[in-house]
């Protein structure tokens, strides 16, 4: 059996960090991923009431977490990976795990990361322009080389357009890139955020694209945090939403 935990916009919040440490410690999950906006996009006024953090402080509060961490690019990663990868290397000794059009086997789980088509990439992708449309270069790539582990669990910040999990005509409505791939390929399990608020107010956390399960949790910027916890038993994908403190 394999376990990964997902968490998506956290937004520096501490009492978000704050929540996931404990939740990893109760958890003990493979792996964690967080999907994006885990920090905040520079120069942006803060969401929420709470304490927002200090990027390295980001950086610091992940260093008691056992498992491995990937990181996914959101829109909100710009500027400030920069610092946050430095502080990382600085008192980690090693870069940080990105996942940005790129594969990861976690157990017995094949995972892409799909970048972001919004915002400042250009740190985050180290210059290569991978958001967006460029993803008919990456991801066939990727599925050609790593076959039906590939086809697995797919880990994007924006949503597909066109599920119930995302308010359609909205800036978090997603991306019809995103969906044209899944249609295409197809595979068992897309993870997604970036609309913090529709899956809480609806109470519907996951949708369907053809054979495909889509979930988006959502997340309030004040706490509780929200995560998905993605289990692999017997070839089966499921995943279960978690709510924490």
């Amino acid at each position: 059996m394999s376990r990964i935990l997902i968490a998506t916009d956290l937004h520096q919040r501490a009492v978000l960090y704050e929540a996931l440490v404990k939740l990893c410690d109760e958890v003990s999950p493979d792996a964690l991923i967080l999907g994006g906006d885990f920090l905040h996009g520079t120069g942006l006024l803060p969401y929420g009431k709470t304490q927002q953090l200090k990027v390295m402080d980001c950086a610091r509060q992940l260093y008691s977490i056992a498992a491995p961490i990937y990181f996914v690019r959101g829109n909100h990663e710009d500027g400030n990976w920069l610092h946050f990868r430095d502080t990382w290397w600085f008192e980690q000794g090693g870069q940080p795990n990105r996942l940005n059009g790129s594969f990861a086997m976690i157990g017995n789980i094949g995972v892409i990361g799909f970048p972001c088509a919004m915002g400042q990439e250009e740190a985050f992708s180290e210059g290569e322009p991978l958001g967006g449309e460029h993803y008919g270069y990456w991801l066939p790539r990727l599925l050609a080389d790593c076959g039906e582990a590939a086809r697995q669990l797919w880990v994007m910040h924006e949503p597909p357009t066109g599920t119930r999990l995302s308010a359609a005509g909205s800036v978090v409505e997603g991306h019809a890139w995103w969906r044209d791939a899944i249609e295409e390929h197809q595979p068992r399990m897309v993870v997604c955020g970036h609309d913090h608020g529709t899956p809480i107010k609806s109470g519907l956390w996951q949708d369907q694209i053809g054979r495909t399960a889509v979930v988006n949790v959502g997340q309030n910027m004040d706490g509780p945090l929200h995560a998905t916890l993605v289990v692999e038993k017997d070839g089966v994908l499921g995943c279960e939403r978690l709510v924490a403190v």
